[in-house]
């Protein structure tokens, strides 16, 4: 495990041989000259995703969103065409949504074209008996939660990248939302999907994911990536918006008190809908930013809901048994409440990290027999990864809990990163490095929520075994033999490079 490789983040193989000129004009007679850029015009308006890896390299001048053409199709039939297109002369396609990833997933680092999703944003279908609703992934998830709200309804899936974050994306990356201890991860929302393959077909899967009809096909889409196919459309499940919310905080004088206070209200049947849990430098340093409530110990944010008040509030009652049953204190409940109304303020300034910083999140997930040490090994390999000189910070919460484990959230900062590029990224590299091997030696996943994309890639194969790995190269090749979609992301390229 200590032979792996450290990640590379330029281009992946030799790119195809094309004029970028005759890709637009042929691209531009699929969708509309007006919806096609090319060129230098291409890379600035989409200069790549959220995360660090890509901020770092165009402020050096070495972006790794390099596309040719981008393309903004508005059907399903319009994406088909693009892939036959791409197929045919053999041009890598890198779908795009609403851009919010962390991870460098959404980098067109190959170049060929950058397919902006952005435009397919319509709800095809409501259905207000089974509660479902079909939707194209280009749907803004704020706009769509609004609109949803306007009529009584939620999607209960609330990342915090929800201004920004589009439904196809939220899918392609496995990402969770805050309510996920309660209403699941956007694995749990989807019932089915549209998807175009590579070769251009059009794949509409069951209506509805339970079924003995084969494998439950519909999940190898979710968390893919982009490397299978190009989602379209999505089938998912919504609810009304509770009619009472009920919340909570205790503070704990360790963070083992804390998780075993979370074991026992998961495998007790309990579901609050959220569930935070931040160790003391989180409490203190993060949450209190926002609570302003003096905070000097661990502490536990809770909140529940549903339909019925007075199964809310039995439930509420409950859980605070546990609570103080594992040594809690009870704090004012407002802590609770008004989290839930800052919650999206850690995402903007003067809270969100900016260059010259180093930042990055390294969420990692297991049962509880391991959380402990998950937790331990995890944020103790990365405060011990670098020399202390750069002043790392490492502040950690829990935030998405299951009936059977946890997850840890491992937010780092760095000050002050070096001036130059190489040495940065060599900095981060080696935080990075540490953490997801620590999370794999612990017995956990090195990732919850966030997905693999570029940052992860070259740790995949220590994450799933060669085994397990040679599997979805042998799915990417069966799918995608021209490595088309997204090549080399996933570490699924042809020779297993990382992008």
């Amino acid at each position: 495990m200590n032979d792996i490789k450290w990640p590379t983040y330029g281009t992946f193989g030799a790119r195809s041989d094309f004029d970028s000129r005759e890709l637009a004009a042929e691209v531009a007679a699929i969708v509309g000259a007006e919806r096609v850029l090319q060129g230098a015009e291409a890379r600035r308006q989409y200069p790549g995703d959220m995360s660090w890896l890509t901020y770092i390299h165009a402020h050096h001048g070495k972006p790794l969103a390099t596309q040719d053409v981008v393309a903004a199709p508005t059907s399903t039939e319009e994406v088909a065409a693009i892939m036959k297109l791409a197929t045919r002369l053999r041009v890598p396609v890198t779908p795009l949504g609403g851009g919010s990833g962390v991870q460098g997933a959404a980098n067109a680092n190959c170049g060929g074209i950058l397919l902006n999703m952005g435009r397919m944003k319509r709800v095809r279908h409501l259905d207000l008996l089974s509660l479902t609703c079909t939707v194209e992934p280009g749907m803004n998830v704020k706009e769509f939660e609004d609109d949803l709200n306007a009529q009584g309804l939620t999607f209960t899936h609330y990342p915090a990248s929800a201004e920004w974050a589009s439904i196809g994306g939220c899918v392609a990356a496995r990402g969770s939302g805050v309510l996920s201890t309660k209403y699941g991860t956007i694995q749990d929302h989807v019932l089915s999907v549209e998807v175009v393959l590579p070769g251009g077909d059009i794949v509409q899967l069951p209506e509805v994911p339970r079924h003995g009809v084969g494998p439950e096909v519909t999940q190898l889409f979710v968390g893919s990536e982009g490397v299978l196919g190009v989602i379209t459309a999505v089938k998912v499940k919504l609810r009304r918006i509770p009619a009472r919310r009920s919340f909570g905080a205790f503070r704990f004088d360790g963070l083992a008190q804390g998780i075993e206070a979370g074991r026992r209200i998961m495998t007790s049947g309990l579901r609050p809908a959220v569930m935070r849990l931040y160790d003391k430098d989180a409490a203190m340093h993060s949450l209190n930013r926002a609570v302003d409530a003096g905070l000097d110990s661990e502490t536990m944010v809770v909140m529940f809901d549903g339909d019925h008040p007075s199964l809310v509030d039995a439930e509420a009652a409950i859980c605070r048994e546990i609570c103080v049953g594992q040594g809690a204190r009870e704090l004012d409940a407002t802590i609770g409440e008004t989290w839930w109304d800052k919650r999206y303020v850690f995402y903007h300034p003067p809270y969100a990290p900016q260059l010259p910083q180093i930042w990055c999140t390294m969420d990692a997930v297991s049962d509880f027999t391991h959380i402990e040490a998950l937790y331990r090994n995890v944020t103790c390999a990365m405060r011990e990864s670098i020399d202390p000189v750069w002043g790392l910070t490492v502040r950690t919460h829990l935030s998405h809990w299951f009936e059977w484990g946890s997850m840890i959230y491992p937010r780092f900062g760095i000050p002050k990163g070096p001036d130059d590029l190489e040495s940065a990224l060599e900095l981060h590299d080696r935080v990075v490095r540490a953490a997801a091997l620590a999370a794999i030696e612990s017995g956990g996943v090195m990732n919850d929520h966030h997905g693999v994309g570029m940052r992860l890639a070259p740790y995949l194969e220590q994450q799933l075994g060669s085994t397990g790995l040679a599997l979805l190269r042998h799915l990417k090749a069966g799918i995608d033999p021209g490595q088309i979609l997204c090549p080399g992301k996933l570490a699924l390229g042809p020779d297993g490079g990382a992008a």
